[in-house]
């Protein structure tokens, strides 16, 4: 048996944003990116999302877009919380709520640039500290050589 989100819960989640639904998964689109950790809390100890499942951060300039995928297993329900910030603003970090948003907000930092703001430890976690600019980008331009090393491949039977 499970649990549902009853109609007094979910005015609380329209409070912060458009709120849409398609069977057990809902979607808010977050008015107020400076609210995320605020709704953070509230879904996780009313909503019982206890399950972050991934960030997402895409690069289109001159912004970023942010999508948060949760879940609470209780409710079997599925809840993305999405937002756009401009490049440079930092989004709040959810690592305090959700321990498993640590390594998902180093990541979105290493490859995209997103800054997160509150983070407790926001650096590279799958490139060298000393490695230039975030592959992710829109606007990145992959280096030809990293120390000294070439990084162009050319399979066997290309013609260079």
């Amino acid at each position: 048996m499970y649990k549902t989100w009853n109609e007094s819960f979910l005015d609380q989640l329209r409070a912060y944003g458009t709120l849409t639904a398609e069977g057990r998964s809902w979607h808010l689109s977050l008015a107020d990116p400076q609210q995320w950790p605020v709704l953070a809390r509230l879904l996780r100890e009313e909503g019982q999302v206890e399950y972050f499942v991934c960030l997402t951060v895409t690069h289109t300039p001159p912004c970023l877009s942010y999508r948060y995928d949760l879940r609470s297993l209780l409710c079997l329900t599925d809840i993305t919380v999405s937002f756009v910030l401009p490049e440079g603003e930092a989004a709040p970090s959810v690592a305090h709520i959700w321990p498993a948003a640590d390594w998902h907000e180093r990541e979105a930092y290493d490859l995209v640039g997103a800054q997160f703001e509150g983070h407790p430890d926001l650096r590279r976690i799958l490139l060298p500290e000393d490695w230039e600019g975030h592959p992710l980008r829109a606007d990145y331009t992959f280096p030809e050589a990293y120390r000294g090393i070439p990084l162009n491949f050319f399979p066997p039977d290309a013609q260079v």
